[in-house]
């Protein structure tokens, strides 16, 4: 069953990858008026149609995404996730993301963390009041709830990924091949201080990676630099 998840996983990275990858100067052409906002997971199936139960938030905002996720089950250490940041642009059947990483983590396997890289592919979007499904050209179907229309999103780019505050939310995708941290949750700012009540969190560097969720951390943010309370520093670059 482990090895049929996996599998399943990989698959739906490679359509959730390949579905990013087209900046574009044009505000116009980064319409998609029907996806815009904050989103959280309601559900994920397979092209293959395997249900995949995750815990997840995807952000579609002013031309660009970010998106982070942790499959269900216990023992939650176990559980794998996926996380990109990218651009997007609005489609004659919904809209087309294009992305800068694919990150993908598996705690306590030989493949700890991957990266499809750069990828594109093309969603067909249907929106009912505040619900949202995408549709991936492989058939892979993932539904959403909305939370917010996210009109007030900050979205700052960081060396290998992004760092979004929306409302109450901030989410956190910075990585590559080599290392990773994803993760989201609510948050408090008191001068350059964070408190980030973490709802899902996942890491990974030195081929371990590990799972949080529902806990505290602190961290510092100026504008400039993302400062972790362990020391790790992630500079915005524009």
């Amino acid at each position: 069953m482990k090895k049929l998840q996996r599998f399943s996983l990989q698959s739906i990275l490679t359509s959730v990858a390949m579905a990013s990858l087209l900046f574009t100067t044009t505000a116009a052409k980064a319409e998609a008026p029907q996806a815009q906002g904050l989103w959280k997971y309601t559900g994920l199936t397979s092209s293959k149609g395997q249900d995949m139960p995750l815990t997840g938030i995807f952000l579609i905002s002013d031309g660009k995404f970010l998106q982070q996720a942790v499959f269900n089950g216990e023992p939650y250490a176990e559980q794998e996730s996926m996380a990109h940041t990218g651009s997007y642009t609005g489609t004659a059947k919904g809209i087309k993301l294009q992305a800068g990483q694919t990150l993908g983590m598996a705690p306590f396997t030989e493949s700890s963390l991957s990266d499809a890289g750069a990828t594109e592919h093309d969603l067909a979007v249907t929106r009912e009041d505040d619900s949202l499904v995408l549709v991936f050209g492989s058939g892979t179907r993932q539904t959403f709830d909305r939370v917010s229309a996210a009109d007030s999103a900050e979205i700052y780019s960081l060396e290998n990924g992004m760092l979004a505050f929306v409302d109450d939310y901030f989410i956190l995708v910075q990585g590559d091949a080599e290392s990773a941290v994803t993760g989201y949750g609510t948050y408090r700012k008191d001068g350059d201080s964070l408190t980030l009540n973490v709802i899902r969190w996942s890491e990974a560097a030195n081929d371990i990676a590990q799972n949080l969720r529902d806990v505290t951390l602190s961290a510092r943010f100026d504008g400039k630099f993302l400062e972790l309370a362990d020391g790790r520093t992630f500079p915005v670059t524009h």
